[in-house]
């Protein structure tokens, strides 16, 4: 059986006004600072935000500019590892006293019935480390982990005949999170210091419960009276 969207999402209240009984309370700061650090280490790529500087020669002064790029969780404290190609407008901009920010979002864990908008979202600001000197064994740990997550990024590493690029972390300062719908998720600011001192283990024993949005599911299959198989 198919269920129009605009059906299941006026239903989506239902579900939360009567939730199955797995459906839980919303986390802490402390859960939501782990459940950021997961989404770090599970994505690996996001949008990198700037504004265009005053001295824009393209009339660009104070627009804002979100592009992708790639990233990797190469750090033990949640700073990620990125591969600044001196050309692209993110690096030139923050090499020009920007402000920067690193937003990921979380995507679809199981072929269920899947909103973007009910998923993990997380937004890093913070600024640029210095180069990492590729020859030094910092940088040959980026390099290893960086291309490890994504392989083709081998052909734009530093001393590339392409493109001049460097090492470098991004350094967060501020945490901000959604972590999906307000009343079944934490939404706000995590203290800087929660979510660089989260665990490994905490990481892992986060990544085995069940996410939200699919205990939601359950209750909206409940309430519609959906059985197996009549939601594909």
């Amino acid at each position: 059986m198919h269920f129009p969207l605009q059906h299941l999402l006026l239903s989506l209240p239902l579900a939360i006004a009567h939730p199955a009984k797995d459906i839980t309370k919303v986390p802490t700061a402390q859960e939501a600072a782990v459940q950021a650090r997961e989404l770090l280490r599970s994505e690996k790529i996001g949008t990198l935000s700037t504004v265009f500087p005053s001295s824009d020669a393209g009339g660009l002064s104070g627009h804002p500019i979100g592009m992708m790029d790639y990233y990797a969780d190469c750090s033990n404290n949640g700073n990620p590892t990125l591969l600044a190609i001196k050309i692209a407008t993110s690096f030139r901009n923050a090499k020009n006293g920007a402000p920067i920010s690193l937003t990921l979002r979380e995507h679809s864990p199981s072929s269920e019935f899947y909103s973007p908008a009910a998923h993990h979202r997380l937004s890093l600001m913070g600024r640029l480390s210095p180069p990492i000197p590729s020859n030094s064994d910092e940088g040959r740990l980026a390099r290893a982990c960086f291309t490890k997550v994504h392989p083709d990024a081998k052909w734009w590493i530093p001393g590339n005949p392409i493109h001049e690029s460097e090492w470098v972390t991004f350094e967060v300062e501020r945490v901000y999170w959604v972590g999906g719908f307000g009343d079944r998720e934490f939404i706000g600011d995590i203290p800087v210091e929660l979510y660089r001192n989260v665990t490994l283990k905490e990481g892992v024993a986060n990544a085995a419960m069940p996410f939200n949005i699919q205990r939601v599911w359950v209750g909206l299959k409940s309430v519609l009276r959906i059985q197996k198989g009549d939601d594909t």
